[in-house]
């Protein structure tokens, strides 16, 4: 980076004038005031060189901050996720668990239903008969069919009476 040359301020010039006693009244020369410029212009390229870094520092660690608070932001959306994620599971696992308790309490019924004592009470509440010896028809080996029993109608018991008898 290169610095334009430009005349240094009057106050940077200017020499102190406590020093080893030497009085305002007395001029400097030439060559002393060309390094006092010299210096001036040191000191002021120092300060300008170290503004110049601050200066592009600046994007770098405004874009660390933005960076962070993403990353930030991003991990409390995710945690919160998570959270919900987890009372939905929770949810999900009470409704399976429901669901589960009623299918198996459904099959003992289903299982209780289908037993001879329980088919034979409903039987009866449908107005159906129970049968009796009934006829069997039998093959002989010889291809002949032989009937074994009687066939009888199946009686119907008599309806009671709504009132009593």
């Amino acid at each position: 980076m290169t610095v334009p040359l430009a005349a240094p301020p009057r106050s940077m010039i200017a020499a102190p004038t406590h020093r080893r006693g030497i009085g305002a009244a007395r001029a400097r020369s030439a060559a002393v005031q060309r390094a006092y410029a010299r210096r001036a212009q040191r000191t002021g390229a120092l300060h300008t060189a170290r503004a110049n870094t601050v200066a592009g520092l600046t994007p770098f660690v405004v874009l660390v901050m933005v960076l962070l608070s993403a990353a930030l932001v991003a991990t409390l959306w995710l945690s919160t996720a998570a959270a919900a994620d987890s009372y939905r599971l929770q949810s999900s696992r009470e409704a399976t668990r429901d669901l589960t308790e009623r299918s198996e309490q459904l099959g003992r019924e289903v299982a209780t239903l289908e037993t001879a004592p329980e088919l034979a009470r409903r039987a009866l509440e449908l107005g159906m008969v129970p049968a009796g010896d009934p006829a069997r028809l039998v093959v002989a080996p010889d291809g002949t069919i032989v009937l074994v029993g009687d066939p009888e109608p199946a009686v119907p018991a008599q309806p009671v009476a709504p009132g009593g008898t």
